[in-house]
């Protein structure tokens, strides 16, 4: 049984004559009569009853005929649904980021993204960039957002997103408020609060205060920025933070300081190098990558409108 053979029979039964049908379906109407005799003969029952002067179905074509119509009107809304996809009108998203990322970037990236795309779900879930890499290596997530380097760098396509720098951030009493930069090795005896060890900045911090010669005394962890500068705000420690994070939320009670070396602070969007991409993963991907780039955009025509030129 074909497909084809189907909606010839469901319409002959709604025209209640092979002449009307034919015409509707533009076959000729020998073609239609021999592809109802196939299906009564593949079927091994008959189906339409009809003379010269009446046309009627049997129980049998009765009962085809009413699943045909919801066989058809599934198999058509496959289609549809298929379609869908394609031109990424459902779908869903499995998202993994930094939670310091999604209050910063993200309302209006999703709000802007939805409003083209409503029958795309994204599911969101904050954590540190380590455990984001490991969630899309894995399968689990489809996207992440993760400060580089990751581990593993080979198993995933990546494109830079934001690239700056991290910060010193002190209450404006302490001595290194008024000095123009202070070295990593300056930090020996300071209480420092930074990320958690789920972040890459822990243990870049880490690493580059082991090649100035020392352990830093960390006493505070979090991934809250808020609550991170409150405490430095407290004097109760101070923090080395990612500078466009720390921007939305200073105060004249904190200072920022450039630190020696720079500590680089790099964020990539990621997503699996082998295996299935989704449809609405690739245009999340997309948008992303575009909402971004508008934000240097915006920046650098900000900086331009802002300076001066001497003639």
């Amino acid at each position: 049984m074909e497909i084809q053979q189907l909606k010839y029979f469901v319409e002959v039964v709604r025209q209640q004559s092979f002449t009307k049908a034919a015409a509707q379906l533009f076959v000729t109407q020998p073609m239609l009569t021999r592809s109802i005799k196939h299906l009564e003969e593949e079927l091994n029952v008959r189906l339409i009853e009809r003379t010269s002067k009446s046309f009627y179905l049997t129980d049998a074509g009765r009962i085809l005929y009413d699943r045909a119509l919801d066989f058809l009107l599934q198999y058509d809304d496959l289609f549809q649904t298929m379609d869908d996809v394609r031109s990424v009108r459902v779908g869903e998203v499995h998202l993994s980021t930094p939670g310091v990322l999604l209050d910063v970037y993200f309302p209006p990236l999703l709000t802007r993204f939805h409003r083209h795309f409503p029958g795309i779900d994204i599911s969101v879930v904050e954590e540190g960039s380590k455990l984001t890499a490991a969630s899309v290596g894995s399968g689990r997530a489809d996207l992440g957002l993760v400060m580089l380097p990751v581990d593993e760098p080979y198993r995933f396509e990546s494109k830079t997103l934001l690239s700056n720098v991290c910060s010193l951030v002190v209450s404006r009493h302490h001595p290194f408020a008024q000095m123009s930069s202070v070295h990593i090795k300056d930090l020996k005896d300071e209480t420092i609060l930074t990320y958690s060890e789920t972040a890459t900045l822990h243990d870049s911090f880490i690493r580059m205060c082991g090649e100035c010669g020392f352990a830093p005394r960390i006493a505070y962890k979090s991934l809250m920025t808020r609550f991170c500068l409150k405490m430095v705000g407290m004097q109760q420690c101070i923090a080395v933070l990612p500078l466009p994070i720390l921007q939305p939320d200073l105060c004249e009670e904190l200072v920022t300081v450039p630190l020696e070396p720079a500590i680089p602070w790099e964020i990539a969007i990621i997503r699996r190098r082998e295996g299935y991409r989704s449809f609405a993963s690739n245009q999340l991907f997309s948008h992303i990558c575009d909402h971004f780039a508008s934000l240097d955009h915006q920046n650098m025509d900000a900086s331009l409108r802002g300076s001066t030129i001497s003639v």
